[in-house]
């Protein structure tokens, strides 16, 4: 998600802790943005380095912070036109490192910004004790250098609040009533949605809402759910059939100039599983939109992400797509063009489900199995992601039941067993990723009872349904995991 809010946020905390202290939040005001050239490549040269594990070695002999710059394209850089001493401060006062927020998933949710483009400085050991979203390329410079100050003269004073802001976790099995009550807290009974001032189209928790309201008999669920649905399709979020990823105001008002291919499947699936007949028209607008926006027809790939060229102009302004191609994102239209075919008998989705399923083969999974987070560009990207691997894994094995051919079910398999070598312990399961553990328990819940007694697959079944315990309170966060929970987890 591209952070137009001007905030800085400067939080003492360990990586993926609950923060137990916040200091004074810094409001700033944004400039206006640059014309499209400078607009979406707005960084000028740096000596960035590039993130492995060597990192945190080379931090330690140096004896220097680590810096995070959390920027991709599409987004307003924090340097656009860097000076001498920046760059020599950059160079010389940090250990530097540039990542895409979209092409390495996991170091993005590991150094939770709350957006970007961002900032986030770290001690040597990784600890982060400053992070800064989304301010005024002209404060980066004084910013940076007063962290770097602070850590010569003052580092006593800054391990010391992360210590503090690292107090023992609670940790509480996953309650799935907990959840649905925090969703019926955040709900905006005004404008339908939840939380706010900034609103996303949240389908993971409309996902949940419904589900929980089938599995519990909860009328007030379902209400909530179409209620807020029924609000985004009234709103300007609505786009040629589309959907943008969120608005800055609480009434959808005022929709963000992104459009991801994730939002565009899970909307198509959450309308699908509404069973309304008043919504067939936005299914085949939206899928209209997503073969004729996003899909390359001529490649077999679904595009991941729009941005809006102009943010302040009209909905008939340019939009730029990113070229790259993403596993997740192509697995994810995959599941939901199938599952389009299947509640409305569209042949031609399945066509384009089958087509984009032999590039998730080719192009995105290597000879062992691995699923390639941004594919063709190892380098580029994370590999094996416990996300990644179930999300590929469940749309070639859907493909494999839906149209019989055994090079879908072939490929599912070993998905799986790269996912079953890399994550084989319940502690591995990637705490940090509800998501990816939710779509795990789905892809188990789905398999065959044939396949799914292989190779001890009962037992990681029974690990998965245990309800792992959380670090902190459940919350529509965790409406994933909790949906998965209902449909494929312990009997009600």
């Amino acid at each position: 998600m591209c952070q137009f809010k001007a905030k800085l946020l400067a939080l003492l905390m360990l990586a993926g802790c609950a923060v137990t202290e916040e200091p004074p939040q810094e409001e700033v005001v944004r400039s206006e943005r640059p014309a499209l050239a400078e607009w979406q490549w707005a960084d000028g040269e740096l000596p960035w380095g590039t993130w492995d594990e060597s990192l945190f070695v080379h931090a330690q002999s140096e004896d220097n912070p680590i810096l995070v710059y959390l920027a991709t394209p599409g987004c307003e850089g924090l340097f656009p036109a860097p000076t001498p001493a920046l760059r020599q401060l950059v160079a010389e006062k940090f250990i530097s490192v540039q990542v895409d927020p979209f092409k390495r998933p996991d170091i993005a949710r590991r150094y939770d910004s709350g957006g970007w483009p961002a900032l986030v400085v770290a001690l040597p050991d990784g600890r982060v004790f400053a992070r800064a979203v989304d301010i005024p390329p002209a404060n980066v410079e004084p910013y940076l250098r007063r962290l770097h100050t602070s850590y010569e003269e003052k580092r006593e004073v800054i391990v010391a609040k992360v210590q503090r802001a690292a107090r023992p976790k609670v940790e509480k099995p996953v309650a799935i009533d907990a959840v649905y009550r925090a969703c019926a807290a955040a709900f905006d009974s005004a404008h339908g949605g939840f939380g706010g001032p900034t609103k996303f189209l949240e389908t993971s928790t409309l996902r949940f809402l419904l589900t929980y309201a089938e599995a519990r008999g909860a009328a007030p669920a379902r209400q909530m759910a179409l209620a807020s649905l029924d609000a985004v399709l009234a709103s300007p979020l609505g786009d040629s059939g589309g959907f943008r990823a969120y608005s800055y105001t609480p009434d959808w008002s005022a929709p963000a100039g992104e459009r991801d291919a994730l939002d565009q499947a899970a909307m198509l699936h959450l309308l699908l599983e509404t069973g309304q007949s008043r919504y067939a028209e936005s299914v085949t607008a939206l899928l209209g939109f997503v073969e004729g926006t996003l899909f390359d027809s001529a490649e077999g790939v679904f595009r991941g992400r729009q941005v809006m060229a102009d943010p302040s102009a009209s909905s008939g302004t340019a939009w730029w797509t990113d070229p790259a191609l993403y596993a997740d994102r192509q697995a994810a239209l995959i599941r939901a063009y199938l599952a389009a075919a299947t509640a409305l008998g569209d042949e031609r989705a399945a066509q384009v489900a089958m087509q984009a399923g032999d590039v998730l083969i080719s192009h995105c999974i290597d000879d062992r199995g691995r699923v390639q987070h941004v594919c063709d560009s190892e380098a580029e990207g994370s590999t094996g992601l416990l996300g990644d691997q179930a999300l590929a894994a469940l749309a070639l094995w859907e493909l494999g039941q839906w149209s019989g051919e055994a090079r879908f079910a072939a490929a599912a398999e070993q998905v799986v067993r790269f996912m079953e070598q890399s994550y084989d312990r319940p502690a591995a399961l990637d705490p940090l990723s509800h998501r990816g553990k939710a779509l795990a328990l789905q892809l188990y819940g789905r398999l065959s009872a044939e396949l799914k007694s292989k190779q001890g697959r009962a037992e990681r079944v029974a690990a998965l349904v245990a309800e792992p315990l959380l670090a902190q309170a459940s919350d529509r966060v965790h409406s994933s995991w909790a949906r998965a929970l209902l449909l494929y987890g312990p009997p009600l």
